[in-house]
């Protein structure tokens, strides 16, 4: 097992992408080839059934020029040996769905005046820093948008025993390679059934993004994502809990 991997396997945020991680050859970094077989494998599909491949990334282009050329084409350019975009990659075989949908959120045109559009700047946040709880008691969540710290992770600490948590923002994934108890994620309840699977939430996150129905970045709360049960060891003191640097009082 190599370095990178024994990574992954160790930390609950990866969980996952597991799947696909236990498949990597040992020694080598994942190349597009090896991404590509999975995405074949698994029938992987844009908002416009376009087959989803990974192809290289030969220039720089901007974030509509991005988002454009996948739900145009189905290509997703990615640079090799880059962290950010293999966890972009491993995402996208993870949920599916969800990547579709936050893709085709970036397809309306925009007005005269306009920038960017309030449901295309939720997928961007959300694709980039989002995680989702996904739980049948939205209490825990309600405590965690109202920044009640200590009571969502000390003193209701048993009731992430019964949740699940996903981490869809690649970009929080790479910084979790080198972690900080600040790495703050955007949040996101999902209620589901206890039993629910991966693919249920899945189509269950990417409903959110579907119909217009997400148009408010705002609704994403933020998250110190370290502050989950498991996910750091010094957590274990509710101490970690008073850093008011990174667990910023309601306002």
């Amino acid at each position: 097992m190599s370095a990178w991997q024994t990574t992954f396997f160790s930390a609950p945020a990866f969980a996952h992408l597991k799947p696909w991680l236990d498949r990597f050859q040992a020694t080598d970094w994942p190349d597009l080839a090896t991404l590509n077989r999975f995405a074949e494998e698994q029938n992987l599909r844009n908002a416009k059934d376009m087959p989803v491949r990974f192809s290289p990334q030969l220039s720089a282009c901007g974030q509509h020029d991005y988002e454009t050329s996948i739900h145009a084409s189905g290509l997703v350019p990615s640079r090799e040996h880059n962290w950010h975009d293999l966890f972009n990659a491993l995402t996208w075989l993870a949920f599916p769905a969800t990547k579709a949908a936050l893709n085709a959120a970036h397809q309306t045109s925009l007005l005269p005046g306009q920038n960017r559009l309030p449901a295309s700047d939720a997928a961007t946040l959300f694709d980039e820093s989002g995680l989702v709880i996904t739980s049948e008691d939205d209490n825990l969540a309600r405590l965690l948008a109202a920044r009640q710290w200590r009571e969502a992770f000390v003193t209701r600490r048993d009731d992430w025993k019964n949740i699940q948590v996903h981490v869809i923002g690649h970009a929080v994934l790479e910084k979790l390679l080198n972690p900080w108890p600040g790495i703050t994620a955007k949040c996101l309840l999902i209620k589901t059934p206890a039993d629910a699977t991966l693919n249920s939430h899945d189509a269950a996150i990417a409903e959110q993004w579907q119909n217009n129905r997400m148009t408010d970045a705002r609704a994403l709360f933020p998250l110190p994502v370290l502050g989950i049960p498991g996910w750091w060891p010094a957590n274990e003191d509710p101490e970690f809990y008073a850093n008011q640097q990174v667990f910023r009082p309601p306002r």
